[in-house]
């Protein structure tokens, strides 16, 4: 049973899931080579477990979801992912990674809890962070590029 509200049916990997708002089919599975239309990309494996990706790659999974939710599956990913509610589901000494059933299942937890105003709101901050930390990487850099130039001047 997907939930107490509709009954509707549980696949292996195919779940309809309820939020506050709408009711979606999504589809979480291991990227296989084929690029799947409407489906936001993670990455399996690795330091960025977790991870948004722009595109596939090889080590990724793919959640597959209608067209009109694509923002808000991204946003519910890239939420997870920054949190780091994956991280007590990593498995690997060498290279981390969480398996495809701890995926599905916290996604797939953080979906029915999060309102889409909540998801809205998050997405803008968590935005606005990140143009945040670009603008100070650049200012770094320059005073990185500062530093060697002082270096540099000492030795003429």
């Amino acid at each position: 049973m997907c939930c107490r509200l509709c009954g509707g049916r549980v696949a292996s990997n195919k779940i309809l899931i309820h939020n506050i708002m709408q009711t979606i089919e999504i589809k979480i599975s291991v990227f296989n080579g084929n690029t799947i239309e409407n489906a936001v990309y993670v990455l399996s494996r690795g330091k960025n477990t977790g991870k948004v990706l722009s595109q596939p790659c090889p080590n990724c999974y793919a959640i597959s979801i209608p067209k009109a939710s694509t923002s808000e599956v991204k946003a519910v990913a890239n939420i997870l992912f920054v949190s780091g509610k994956l991280k007590p589901f990593f498995h690997g000494s060498v290279i981390e990674f969480v398996t495809i059933e701890n995926y599905r299942k916290m996604f797939l937890q953080l979906w029915r809890i999060l309102s889409p105003e909540k998801v809205e709101q998050t997405t803008r901050q968590l935005l606005a962070i990140d143009l945040y930390q670009v603008k100070i990487k650049k200012q770094l850099k320059t005073i990185s590029q500062l530093r060697t130039a002082v270096a540099f001047a000492a030795l003429e």
